[in-house]
């Protein structure tokens, strides 16, 4: 790990760190940008100070025995100190978030010197100590100081995860959401390493060794730190992941959707804003230029696909029979269908009896049908319901000889009785 993740994560985290390096005298102003900065600040020290090339290069750099050891610790609390600092900033109104901030960097500022002033008073009982029970049992000084780490590194692990436990149930599905509960993780995974330590203190009293467990400490060092970084910035890099996404799912809606549709424009080419009659008569070069339009803007082509169905509904609406709509919900609630899919299979049902009504008869005078009441909020949720109806109006099935009028007669009616 210390040779793959350690330099990969290192690099990210630098080049984010120097390309923002420019902007942070005007950051003073902006609390929260200052102390994102400050967090991948941290980050990518942690993990070049842990990678094997110079961690075992360190000591003779300081010339400090093991000094690699107090330097990377003293970078975690640093590093938890902004990430706390990040969600303060957040979570509160601006001059209770500066108090707090200003909190937190007092006492993780008191841990550090804690921390240097114990370390060093040990490092003779730790000089070329490699034994385990040796290490983490050699001196009532480092364990103070290990236990006083621990505890700073533990508390603000659970700050973390409670602050965003609070906020996550508050926020809507979002990048922000999301990142707030990937923080959450990060910061139980990083509990690991902590309870890893506690457990090599009270293993080295007890004389034994689990060293052998020392990559259960590291994946929960690095894993977590790299989780809670990534969930705190998530909102910012999160929407750029997501466009690329959204494209080919549009695109994807978009060609689902054409049975419906092309039955639909088959009846009344007017719907469509954009005729693809009219690309199509010239030849294999238009039809080109039109899914080109539709590749360079999938939002926009998608939304029209959405407008001209339910335009090509409104249109049927003079033959739909209320009464066969009432069949059809009970008709598919029997066989097990409910909520949106069970609004989605009666409206597909409607569509393909008030088309055979169409064809069959004058125009019924009848009120709307119940079955076209569903008006999602947005356009995923329309896409996501008109794709449930065109599921259901491309594999009809013998429901609708059930549903229609029991008359031997195989004409069409559109369920008049």
């Amino acid at each position: 790990m210390n040779d793959t993740l350690y330099p990969l994560a290192a690099l990210f985290a630098w080049v984010v760190v120097l390309s923002r390096t420019r902007q942070v005298p005007a950051m003073r102003n902006h609390p929260a940008r200052l102390a994102t900065w400050s967090l991948y600040l941290f980050f990518a020290l942690i993990f070049t100070v842990g990678w094997e090339a110079v961690w075992n290069r360190l000591d003779s750099w300081t010339g400090l025995p093991e000094s690699n050891t107090l330097i990377a610790m003293c970078l975690v609390v640093c590093y938890s100190a902004s990430a706390l600092a990040l969600l303060q900033v957040w979570s509160y109104p601006l001059d209770w978030a500066r108090r707090r901030v200003r909190n937190t960097i007092v006492a993780a500022a008191l841990v550090l010197t804690a921390m240097i002033v114990l370390f060093l008073r040990s490092a003779a009982a730790h000089h070329q100590q490699q034994a385990f029970k040796a290490w983490y049992g050699g001196s009532v000084e480092y364990e103070v100081y290990l236990l006083i780490y621990l505890l700073t590194y533990t508390a603000a692990e659970i700050e973390l995860i409670r602050l965003c436990r609070r906020y996550a149930r508050l926020t809507t599905r979002s990048w922000l959401r999301t990142g707030l509960v990937t923080t959450a993780i990060g910061a139980a995974i990083g509990l690991l390493y902590a309870l890893m330590r506690v457990a090599d203190i009270i293993a080295a009293r007890a004389g034994v060794d689990i060293s052998s467990l020392e990559n259960v400490a590291e994946v929960g060092a690095g894993l977590g730190a790299l989780l809670v970084m990534a969930g705190l910035t998530a909102h910012t890099w999160g929407p750029r992941i997501s466009v690329p996404a959204r494209r080919v799912r549009r695109l994807i809606a978009y060609a689902r959707l054409r049975p419906l549709w092309a039955r639909f424009y088959e009846l009344d080419p007017s719907i469509a804003f954009d005729d693809p009659r009219s690309s199509s008569s010239t030849g294999a070069l238009g039809r080109v230029r039109a899914a080109t339009r539709v590749l360079k803007d999938p939002e926009y082509h998608a939304g029209r696909r959405v407008v001209e169905i339910r335009d090509g509904i409104l249109t049927l609406r003079p033959y739909q029979d209320p009464g066969f709509a009432q069949r059809a919900r009970v008709f598919y609630n029997r066989h097990g269908l409910v909520g949106d899919d069970l609004d989605a299979a009666v409206t597909a049902a409607g569509i393909h009896a008030a088309l055979d009504a169409r064809e069959a008869a004058p125009p019924l005078d009848q009120a709307d049908s119940s079955a076209a009441g569903n008006v999602p909020a947005d356009l995923d949720a329309e896409l996501a319901w008109l794709l449930k109806v065109t599921e259901h109006f491309s594999k009809r099935s013998t429901a609708s000889n059930e549903l229609t009028d029991p008359d031997p007669d195989p004409t069409p009616t559109g369920g008049t009785s």
